[in-house]
Parts: structure tokens; C-alpha cells; sequence
């Protein structure tokens, strides 16, 4: 159960489809995106993950197709601790302003399970196949 709070003036999440994996997020205000700019928005959405998840924001596909929007780190994160607003930080990635309405629905929020991390420095790390071969090693 993803459990969660509006800000006033802000939009309820929305599912668009019974099974979809991403629950629809919009903005609380009115944004203005200049060409080749970021501008943080406001979603007034305040969720608890659920401790062993993580909440991933992406933008919706129509917000990349139609309006050139992206998200500045590509991918946002929820930790399940956190309790403030999801913001959005948008790059206009097009040739035109983009101007993005209030309650306009623009992101997604999916929720996934995650292995906990407990990290250990070691003098040496476990032989794998791959080795330090990187970028590319694969011929492919």
C-alpha cells in the first residue's frame, strides 16, 4: 500500500489503468521550461514508500515525445524515510518553451523492492567473469 498526503492545490496521484506500474503525478502550479533550462517543479504529493521499496519518478513518455521535458537526473528517487513533496527538476530538451499547466499530469512514480545495502570496504573484491572490463568490452 503506497500511503499519501496533498498539499493544498495539489492533484491525487492517479493510476490510468488497473495494472499499470506508474501512478501518475502532476503539478501543483503553473511552470515555465525555456529552451535548453531547468526548472524545478512541485508535484504537493508527499508519499511513504514502504521500507524495503524505493520510489522511482520518471517523466510520463508523453511528457518526453510531446513537450522535449526530461528529467535532469534522468530518474528520480523516493527513499522510503522521506516525507516531503516530490519535486521535479525538468530540462527542455526542444527547440520551443514549454509551458506546463497546474494538474497537469506529467510524471510517474514506480514503486519497486529493493535489496538492502550493507556496505563493507575489503582489501580485495570477489573474482567475477567480467573483471574491470568496461564500457564496451563486450564487443556488442
Amino acid at each position: 500500500m503506497l500511503y499519501y498526503q496533498l498539499d493544498e492545490g495539489a492533484a491525487h496521484p492517479r493510476q490510468a489503468y488497473k495494472y499499470d506500474a506508474g501512478i501518475d503525478l502532476a503539478l501543483k502550479h503553473d511552470l515555465t521550461v525555456p529552451v535548453g533550462a531547468h526548472r524545478v517543479g512541485d508535484t504537493g504529493v508527499r508519499v511513504a514508500v514502504p521500507r524495503g521499496h524505493v520510489g522511482m519518478v520518471f517523466v510520463r513518455s508523453s511528457t518526453g515525445i510531446k513537450n522535449h521535458l526530461v528529467l535532469s537526473n534522468g530518474t528520480g528517487i523516493v527513499d522510503s524515510g522521506y516525507r516531503g513533496p516530490v519535486k521535479l527538476s525538468l530540462h527542455n530538451t526542444g527547440d520551443t518553451t514549454q509551458h506546463i499547466q497546474a494538474g497537469d499530469y506529467i510524471a510517474q512514480l514506480v514503486v519497486v523492492p529493493i535489496a538492502t545495502n550493507n556496505i563493507a570496504e575489503v582489501r580485495q573484491l570477489p573474482h567475477s567473469e567480467r573483471g574491470t572490463n568496461g564500457i564496451g568490452s563486450s564487443g556488442k
